[in-house]
């Protein structure tokens, strides 16, 4: 009972030292944020006066009725307490996990490491520099949270892993979006509905244009935070870079799956002989079927994790979804990580062969010429051209 005693009188002491500190500096400070951060501080250290002076009286009290009350009137305080620190703190309240945000930043630090392995090797340039400002983001992300596990009322730690975690996945899309060139190259063009540099040119502006309203967002809703002020603006214009950024990823999965649909029909009717002879050696290995299926796979997972940033941010910084961090482990961490893993497991380098060379065209005609909607003004298909009928052996024959 001395020892609880001794703890109750000691934090008393420390929170009536705060309050003194708060007050004569608020008494002389004339600007607004200082102000309000320090009227917070002063209020927290005032319910905190209240709730141990209250639990020591109801420990020191021997009448058994007033002992009663003074435990019901400690209660009381301490709720008052609790919801002063919950509306002022981030996160709700719920301090991140720190065994789980360092596992998740041991991870992906080896992410990266094997990045820049992989980059020195293959040196798949455009998707190594995506992928390389995608992970440094997913770590300073994760450095972030670790900052806020340890100290939840920092603001420079939520900040960090706010704006970081949220614009990661641009640069991981921008590099895949690069890989999908690539593809239309190795299996030929004819099959894409965009040449290989317009599904770059167009949805990594797309990705730019989700990043910058993002950003935007981000800072408005900082800039919030660091006054003290509503969120909410800033939220609901990161809302609508998440919402843009879902609707161009659904958009190049429809091109994506026409694609793989349009290569699967020419293949079950020719054989590989209908495709780009040029990289026939690339597509005999036996990782490229599980490379066509490891894109398709992390594409969908990060897909899933922007429609859950999507609902989160939609609910705001203290909605269900953004206060309890098992969503966040899930259709945020565990998405990300998934669909890191299966690009670097078939990189693309690895995938091609370390000699062998992709060249995009990034030329104004190989942007501008003729696609598969020019071709079809001229009532053409370039899957099915038109011909006479001739000998199905004939045909089976002849290149595609």
């Amino acid at each position: 009972m001395t020892t609880e005693l001794a703890s109750y009188s000691s934090v008393y002491v420390s929170a009536a030292s705060v309050f003194d500190s708060a007050t004569s500096v608020l008494a002389t400070v004339t600007a607004k944020v200082s102000s309000k951060s320090l009227a917070i501080i002063a209020e927290q250290a005032k319910a905190t006066m209240s709730y141990y002076s209250l639990a020591q009286a109801a420990a020191t009290i021997t009448d058994p009725a007033a002992a009663a009350s003074a435990s019901a009137e400690a209660a009381v305080a301490s709720a008052v307490m609790k919801e002063l620190f919950d509306h002022n703190s981030f996160y709700g309240g719920h301090a991140p996990s720190l065994g789980g945000n360092i596992a998740l930043l041991v991870v992906m630090s080896i992410f990266l490491a094997m990045q820049v392995v992989y980059g020195a090797i293959y040196r798949n340039w455009w998707f190594f520099t995506c992928f390389i400002c995608g992970l440094i983001l997913e770590v300073l992300g994760y450095c972030g949270r670790i900052w806020s596990s340890q100290n939840i009322m920092s603001f420079d730690g939520y900040v960090l892993q706010l704006v970081c975690l949220t614009l990661a996945p641009c640069f991981i899309m921008a590099g895949i979006y690069y890989t999908i060139g690539e593809m239309t190259i190795i299996m030929g063009q004819m099959y894409s509905l965009l040449k290989p540099m317009q599904y770059s040119l167009i949805f990594i502006m797309c990705d730019i244009t989700a990043l910058v309203v993002q950003a935007i967002g981000g800072g408005v809703a900082s800039n919030a935070l660091s006054l003290l002020e509503s969120t909410r603006g800033g939220a609901d214009i990161m809302v609508g870079g998440l919402a843009f950024q879902v609707f161009s990823i659904a958009l190049f999965q429809f091109f994506w799956y026409i694609f793989l649909f349009r290569c699967y029909r020419s293949y079950r009717k020719h054989g590989d002989d209908s495709f780009d002879p040029q990289y026939a050696s690339v597509r005999k290995r036996k990782v490229f079927l599980v490379y066509i299926a490891f894109i398709s796979l992390a594409v969908i997972f990060v897909f899933i994790r922007s429609i859950y940033r999507l609902i989160e941010l939609a609910q705001g910084f203290a909605g269900h979804l953004a206060v309890t961090e098992i969503y966040f482990f899930i259709l945020e961490a565990l998405m990300m990580a998934i669909a890191i893993c299966l690009m670097l497991i078939t990189y693309p380098g690895a995938v091609y062969g370390r000699n062998t060379k992709i060249e995009v065209d990034k030329s104004a005609r190989g942007l501008f010429e003729s696609t598969w909607w020019s071709n079809r003004l001229q009532k053409k298909d370039p899957v099915e051209p038109a011909e006479p009928v001739r000998d199905e052996k004939e045909k089976a024959a002849e290149p595609f």
